[in-house]
């Protein structure tokens, strides 16, 4: 038979207070001795005091931000002995380490367990309503066109487009595949509490390839090893998977030509530009004046600044001479040595400008006084009359 605690040590005992939602049940030991003799009858004393322990521990790993630490030790407890207060303790842990699934299915045991107190009632509770707003798994729509593609994700068949349905939360691959059409794979992240929407359009597979052509001017003709295929726009023109020549060419331009690669399953677009026979017609009108004038204000920015820097140089020089004949004492000697280099650098930098000034307005006034080039001209004279429209001269025959 068992041996009964001494009076006064079991009136001792007392349940515990109820718990607040932010903080973590810390009174499950006590609360077995609460619940009477008959819980506690299938431990044995050395059983709760190794539970009592590992739930000390457990809750500073906790507090700690040691929760799988805290995990391993709570579950140990409750291994020991179980109890609704270790369940809802080793749910908050879960829910720490965002296993939401175990979260809900420890406090559940927690809330559904019999004589539970109020207060590890109330804490089971306020568990289980926050973890079921976050089990609630992502749902994808999947699409297709056409539709009837067998969809497979992360290689398990689910279903045929048009497909809605529950994933697990992570990375999901996504298969279509369709006979007669290129299979085709799409990635999400699936997230809880998300719908995710994905819309796919299928490549026939006999295709090989689409392709379509553009060009400036349109109306070109567009040719594939040397055969007609139809004139730019052209649009959505269906390849077999092998490498062509595209040739792009219309009267007046020089035509456009170079190898395509067309591979199975993919697009291809072509944007052509073509050029005029006798290259790019240059630009006609008068010559504009402003170049000439910005080179104008440049150099004399030059010129002022080269002036400038040319009277530093000169001050600098004045002062180094005046000291050389003035002082012959060795202090001196880093002052005039400064006085020199500066010197040498304002003369350096009033040459480099007032050069470039120089260059600069001569450049400037050929701009705006040199004569346009009667080439130039010539290009924007109206053209050549060939008397189409001059009037002929009566002849004496037709008086």
């Amino acid at each position: 038979m068992r041996e009964r605690a001494p009076l006064r040590e079991r009136t001792a005992v007392k349940a515990p207070a109820p718990l607040p939602q932010h903080r973590l049940v810390s009174a499950a030991l006590a609360a077995w001795l609460a619940l009477g003799p008959n819980a506690a009858a299938a431990v044995t004393a050395q059983d709760t005091a190794r539970a009592r322990e590992l739930g000390q521990e457990a809750a500073e790993l906790f507090r700690a931000g040691q929760y799988e630490a805290a995990l391993e030790k709570f579950t140990e407890a409750n291994r020991l002995v179980p109890h609704p207060n270790l369940d809802v303790n080793i749910g908050r842990a879960y829910e720490k380490l965002e296993q939401f699934d175990q979260a809900l299915i420890h406090c559940k045991i927690a809330l559904n367990a019999p004589g539970v107190p109020e207060a590890t009632r109330s804490a089971a509770q306020q568990c289980v309503e926050r973890m079921q707003k976050l089990v609630v798994r992502p749902i994808v729509k999947l699409g297709s066109r056409p539709a009837g593609a067998t969809i497979r994700v992360d290689g398990r068949v689910v279903g045929e487009t048009p497909w809605r349905g529950e994933v697990e939360p992570g990375d999901r691959r996504f298969e279509l595949s369709l006979p007669g059409y290129a299979t085709s794979t799409r990635s999400l992240t699936a997230q809880r509490g998300q719908v995710h929407a994905l819309d796919v359009t299928l490549t026939a597979d006999l295709a090989g390839s689409l392709l379509t052509v553009t060009s400036t001017p349109t109306g070109a003709l567009v040719l594939l090893d040397e055969e007609e295929i139809g004139r730019t726009p052209l649009r959505q023109f269906q390849l077999d998977a092998r490498t062509y020549t595209l040739e792009v060419r219309a009267p007046g331009y020089a035509p456009s030509v170079g190898p395509l690669s067309a591979e199975s399953g993919r697009s291809i677009e072509r944007v052509v530009t073509l050029l005029p026979l006798g290259g790019v017609p240059e630009a006609s009108g008068p010559r504009p004046m402003w170049p000439g004038w910005a080179m104008v204000g440049t150099s004399a920015a030059a010129l002022g600044s080269g002036g400038y820097f040319g009277y530093v140089a000169f001050d600098k020089e004045r002062q180094a001479d005046q000291l050389a004949r003035t002082s012959g004492a060795p202090e001196d000697q880093p002052r005039y040595n400064a006085l020199v280099a500066d010197m040498d650098a304002a003369s350096l930098a009033s040459d480099l400008l007032l050069v470039s000034g120089g260059v600069l307005l001569t450049g400037g006034l050929a701009w705006l006084l040199w004569p346009e080039d009667e080439a130039a001209k010539a290009n924007t004279a109206p053209p050549a009359d060939d008397g189409a429209d001059e009037l002929s001269e009566p002849s004496d025959d037709a008086l």
